[in-house]
């Protein structure tokens, strides 16, 4: 049985549908973990838990030990619950498959593989049309539905955002997931429920400054306020401990695909291309005053000057942090077909 999403298969759990395994793999740990917790946390009392949990991680463990934790008989409970986190590490996990294609009614497995499983493997075939084995591929959330994943997160937690808010977050973090929640995490210690999270509040509890930081660099870039580019850059790079290259690179590539499909759309309106891309406001004319600054096959070249950026903040081609942003801003600068503000 194929989940679309980890509420899915939760929503099923909470419901009382609890199935002998749990197949969860993907390269978005945010989902996987969130299923794990739920189970290692929820599935048992604290009292079962003692005798009937059991959790193993795979470097550490071989098939012939994770089914001696399988077939043990649960003590004074109605079931036991094996869980092997980072799956990926274990050897010869394709050996569970005569087990996980004929599970013990008395164990839950939770399998959570941070990788994508070979979907051509027998029992992955075979698991996916079984009604006994909960199968869930964790996706990283797509550049364009950030925001409104950010949104929804956001009222689970019994909070609202500004437009503006989410797209700083969005910008400025980018699409890990984990890190999105702890910072919101942040905010909500800090408020009460169904308090109006806006920008002013972001700078307080979150440290994201407008000054100096990705959010200013790419309003400046837009701009073409290249003096303001330049002091934005050399503050940034004078503080790569507080905002990483290897944070505010990648927040620059996702901003840059928003202003791509803006100008693959320029003609539609600003309802459309806010839909299209998944930003609100005052943001789509941003995107469109630097779609139409830089042009489309401006656009597509500092594209994959983003990504060699990237990889040369992470230590390939070059040393680290060595002027990598100064001179990316730079070459940015040149494809400017509106002259810049000077």
């Amino acid at each position: 049985m194929e989940y679309s999403s980890a509420d899915n298969l939760l929503s099923d759990i909470k419901s009382g549908q609890i199935l002998p395994v749990y197949v969860l793999h993907g390269v978005e740990p945010f989902f996987i973990d969130k299923v794990t917790s739920h189970i290692e946390k929820k599935l048992l009392s604290e009292g079962e838990q003692a005798f009937n949990q059991s959790v193993l991680y795979g470097r550490d463990v071989d098939s012939k030990q994770v089914l001696d934790y399988d077939r043990q008989y649960p003590m004074m409970a109605e079931r036991r619950v094996v869980i092997i986190k980072e799956a990926q590490g274990m050897r010869d996990l394709k050996s569970l498959g005569s087990y996980i294609s004929s599970p013990s009614p008395q164990t839950v497995l939770v399998i959570a593989h941070k990788k994508k499983i070979d979907g051509r493997i027998k029992w992955v075939k075979e698991a996916k049309k079984s009604d006994q084995i909960g199968m869930m591929s964790s996706d990283p959330v797509q550049e364009y539905k950030l925001n409104a994943w950010i949104t929804s997160y956001v009222k689970s937690q019994k909070l609202k955002m500004t437009g503006d808010a989410v797209e700083m977050l969005s910008q400025y973090l980018g699409t890990d997931l984990k890190k999105i929640t702890n910072e919101i995490e942040k905010i909500k210690v800090n408020l009460d429920a169904g308090e109006l999270v806006d920008i002013p509040q972001i700078e307080k509890y979150i440290g994201i400054s407008r000054d100096y930081d990705i959010y200013a660099l790419l309003k400046a870039l837009s701009r073409g306020d290249t003096p303001r580019v330049h002091e934005i850059t050399y503050n940034i790079e004078a503080n790569v401990k507080v905002q990483p290259l290897q944070m505010i690179i990648p927040g620059m590539a996702t901003y840059f695909e928003k202003v791509l499909v803006v100008a693959q759309n320029f003609k539609k309106d600003d309802r459309t291309l806010g839909s299209m891309i998944g930003s609100y406001g005052s943001y789509v004319k941003e995107y469109r005053d630097m779609a139409k600054r830089y042009g489309y096959s401006g656009l597509i070249k500092i594209y994959k000057m983003l990504l060699q950026a990237d990889a040369q903040s992470k230590g390939f081609e070059r040393r680290k942090g060595d002027g990598i942003l100064k001179e990316l801003v730079g070459k940015i600068l040149l494809f400017q077909r509106v002259p810049s503000n000077q």
